[in-house]
């Protein structure tokens, strides 16, 4: 599994990595990138499974990066979410418009990412044993 991390900044990516490890999940299935442009690159070269991407960054917002992602990458619109300190429902709204149908806001409670993350992961690892 490969689950990218896209969030300008280091404290978030690191909560977020914290989280999906109680959750099982191993360092080598976490990516976490502070840019999207970066993001992209890896994603083009080696696929995603799960994407969280921050909805304000500085050199490409989330909105720029839900855009370019569900042009190339369609099928990540199902697992695909967004985070956001920002409690302007324009924000949220502009993202479910671009097709992100999940959110996390910030801060990010553990008992609050897990509820709707395990699900999710859990899929995920059903698809992958029955391809093995």
């Amino acid at each position: 599994m490969k689950i990218i991390i896209l969030d300008d900044s280091a404290t978030v990516r690191m909560i977020l990595e914290s989280h999906l490890e109680d959750l099982g999940i191993g360092d080598e299935e976490i990516f976490s990138f502070e840019d999207g442009f970066a993001a992209l690159k890896f994603i083009a070269e080696n696929g995603a499974d799960i994407v969280f991407s921050d909805i304000n960054m500085p050199k490409m917002s989330g909105y720029e990066f839900a855009k370019e992602l569900f042009i190339n990458y369609p099928f990540l619109r199902n697992s695909t979410f967004a985070i956001s300190g920002d409690e302007k429902r324009e924000s949220f709204l502009r993202m479910k418009n671009m097709g992100v149908h999940r959110f996390i806001k910030k801060p990010i409670k553990a008992e609050h990412f897990h509820h709707f993350i395990q699900p999710e992961i859990l899929k995920r690892r059903a698809i992958e044993a029955s391809l093995n």
